[in-house]
C-alpha cells in the first residue's frame, strides 16, 4: 500500500492519502514512529544469509560416454554473526549488544542432468548451514552416449523462498577441455657397469615431449646406499623447457670398493610446473650395475722337495692371487717345457684377495736354472697371463752316496769306541 501525505491547511493535521480515500492522524503519533524505526535500524545490524557454491569435483574428469561418474559440490554460507545493541534507558551505558548465529536452512537440493541420467543425490530437507560453514553434496551420474560438453544444473532451494541454479560442466570423451600439459622424459647415457671402488660418469638428458612449456624445472639426485654417492651436485635447477626442448646434466658417481655386485638404483625426483600453475612430480632412477672384476697374479713358485735334484721327480706348486673386485671363475694354468709330467692344472674359484695352488707333477729335470712359462685363463674371458717362473735343479753328485754314507758310519763308529777305550785306562 502507497502512502502518501497531503496537509489541510486549517485543520493542523495530516491526511494520507490511499487508493481507498484518506487517513486522518495527529503529526505527533508520525514522529513517534519515524523516531522508533529510526532508532531500531541504527541499533540492529545483521547481514542476510547467503548460500553460494564455492567448489566443485567430477569424477573422473573426462567421463567415457556410457560410463559414470560423481559430481560434489561444495555449498557454503557466506553469512557472519549478526549483532544487535539494545538501549534501556538514555544513558549510552545502559546499551548491550547482543551477537547472534545467522544460519541458512537448506530444504531441498536437486540435479538437472541436461542430457545426463542423475541416478541418486535427490537432497530433501538439508537443514541449517552455520555462518562461514560448508556442506559438501554429492550426486552419482551416468554419461550419454554422445560425446560433448554437458551442463547439468543445480538447484537449491532455502527457507523463504530463496534459490540458487548453479550450471555444472561435464565433460563427455571432449578433448576441447582437456589442458595440454608439458611431458618430461629422461634419456639415460651411462655405462653399462662400473667396477667397484671406481667412479662412473654419465649424462641425463631431460626433453620436453609435451604440447606446453613446463617452467622452474627442478631434478635432485640422491643415493640410498653408503657404498654409491652421488659426487655431483644432487639439486640442479633447470628453468624453463619449452615444447621440444632438452638440456643435457652430466653427472659423476663414486663407488666404494666393499660395495656389493648387482644392481644400485640411484633416485631422481624431477618436479616442474605447467602453464596454469600446477605442480608436477615425477621420479626416475638411475641404474647403477656394479660388476667386480678379477685381477690374478702370481703371488709364489715352490717345489717339493724343495732341492729338486737332476733326474728326480718332483712338484711344482704355483699359487696364483686375486687381488681384483670380483671373482675369478674356472681358472686354469698352462706351462710350456720340455720337461716331462702334467702341463696344466685346473685350478677353479678364486675369489677376491684370496689365492689357491696350481700343482705340476714333472720329473727327468736335467740340472741347473730352467725357465718355465706359464700362462693363466679364466672362464668366459678372453684375457690371459703369462708369465715365466724359474726352477733350480742340482747337479746329480757322481759319488754313490750309500756306500759313501756306509764308510763315514764306520769310520765315525770307530773313532768314538777309540776314545772311549783310551778314558777307561
Amino acid at each position: 500500500m502507497t502512502l502518501m501525505s497531503e496537509q489541510i491547511p486549517d485543520s493542523g493535521r495530516y491526511l494520507y492519502k490511499t487508493r481507498g480515500g484518506f487517513i486522518r492522524t495527529r503529526p505527533a503519533s508520525v514522529i513517534i514512529c519515524l523516531l522508533f524505526l529510526s532508532l531500531f535500524c541504527g541499533f540492529c545490524s545483521a547481514s542476510e544469509p547467503t548460500i553460494v557454491i564455492t567448489g566443485y569435483q567430477v569424477q573422473p574428469e573426462v567421463i567415457m560416454p556410457g560410463g559414470s561418474a560423481l559430481i560434489t559440490a561444495t555449498v557454503t554460507n557466506t553469512a557472519k554473526a549478526a549483532s544487535m545493541t539494545t538501549k534501556s534507558g538514555t544513558d549510552p551505558a545502559e546499551s548491550v549488544t547482543e551477537t547472534k548465529e545467522i544460519n541458512a536452512y537448506i530444504d531441498d537440493v536437486e540435479l538437472f542432468g541436461n542430457g545426463l541420467e542423475v541416478i541418486s543425490g535427490d537432497y530433501r530437507r538439508v537443514g541449517e548451514v552455520g555462518p562461514g560453514q560448508s556442506i559438501p553434496l554429492t550426486f552419482l551420474v551416468k554419461a550419454p552416449q554422445k560425446t560433448g560438453i554437458y551442463f547439468p544444473e543445480l538447484h537449491i532451494a532455502t527457507q523463504g523462498g530463496r534459490s540458487l541454479k548453479y550450471p555444472i560442466p561435464v565433460n563427455i570423451n571432449d578433448d576441447r577441455l582437456v589442458q595440454k600439459n608439458p611431458a618430461i622424459i629422461v634419456l639415460k647415457n651411462i655405462p653399462d657397469h662400473v667396477i667397484p671402488g671406481d667412479e662412473m660418469t654419465g649424462t641425463l638428458v631431460l626433453k620436453n615431449t609435451g604440447e606446453t612449456a613446463a617452467s622452474e624445472v627442478i631434478l635432485n639426485v640422491s643415493s640410498e646406499s653408503r657404498e654409491v654417492s652421488f659426487t655431483s651436485p644432487g639439486s640442479i635447477h633447470i628453468g624453463r623447457l619449452g615444447p621440444g626442448d632438452e638440456v643435457p646434466v652430466d653427472f659423476s658417481i663414486l663407488t666404494s670398493r666393499e660395495v656389493t655386485e648387482g644392481i644400485h638404483p640411484v633416485q631422481c625426483h624431477i618436479r616442474f610446473n605447467t602453464a596454469s600453475g600446477r605442480i608436477i612430480e615425477q621420479n626416475e632412477e638411475i641404474p647403477v650395475r656394479v660388476t667386480g672384476e678379477h685381477e690374478l697374479s702370481i703371488s709364489s713358485v715352490s717345489t717339493d722337495p724343495g732341492r729338486v735334484t737332476e733326474g728326480n721327480q718332483f712338484t711344482l706348486i704355483v699359487r696364483i692371487e686375486n687381488t681384483g673386485t670380483g671373482d675369478a671363475d674356472g681358472v686354469r694354468a698352462r706351462i710350456d717345457t720340455k720337461l716331462n709330467g702334467t702341463k696344466e692344472a685346473f685350478v677353479g674359484k678364486i675369489e677376491p684377495d684370496n689365492d689357491a695352488p696350481a700343482v705340476f707333477y714333472l720329473q727327468h729335470a736335467p740340472a741347473g736354472d730352467i725357465p718355465v712359462p706359464i700362462s693363466i685363463y679364466t672362464r668366459n674371458s678372453t684375457d690371459v697371463l703369462k708369465d715365466t717362473i724359474e726352477i733350480t735343479v742340482s747337479k746329480k753328485s757322481d759319488i754313490p752316496v750309500l756306500p759313501v754314507l756306509g764308510i763315514i758310519i764306520l769310520l765315525g763308529g770307530g773313532v768314538f769306541l777309540w776314545k772311549r777305550k783310551r778314558n777307561t785306562e
